[in-house]
């Protein structure tokens, strides 16, 4: 059983900031967004967490999480469930609300797990880049 609300659409980072009094919209919506997908109007990080972790000892053994930390930033830094944990950022959320929506759906996940990986990838890359500068 999984205790997140992924009923909805992650749609923060399609939100525009054309001008100087649309600055900072997307990064609103994203935290609203990201209290919504755990139940709570206010931030709570007891619960947060007690539900991240729930969710995560469910996938835990699951193989596409291993595709996915293959890529990732601080793959040999970190341990996996700490790795999940960054799964909920701003950088991957929309991507992996869908993923754990069609996996507790019982939907085809490959196509979300392909985007997932490709964003965590260009997040490899960017900070590579940064880190060789």
């Amino acid at each position: 059983m999984n205790s997140l609300h992924l009923d909805y659409i992650c749609t923060y980072k399609q939100i525009t900031e054309d001008d100087e009094s649309e600055k900072g919209l997307r990064e609103l919506m994203y935290q609203i967004q990201y209290l919504q997908l755990f139940g709570l109007q206010k931030f709570d990080e007891t619960i947060i967490s007690e539900k991240i972790e729930a969710v995560y000892k469910q996938l835990e053994h699951e193989s596409f999480l291993d595709e996915l930390f293959e890529f990732h930033t601080y793959k040999g830094y970190m341990h996996k469930e700490f790795m999940f944990r960054t799964l909920f950022s701003y950088e991957y959320l929309d991507l992996f609300q869908k993923l754990l929506y069609n996996y507790f759906n019982k939907l085809p996940i490959e196509s979300s797990i392909a985007e997932l990986k490709q964003s965590i990838k260009i997040n490899l890359d960017e900070r590579m880049k940064e880190m060789s500068k």
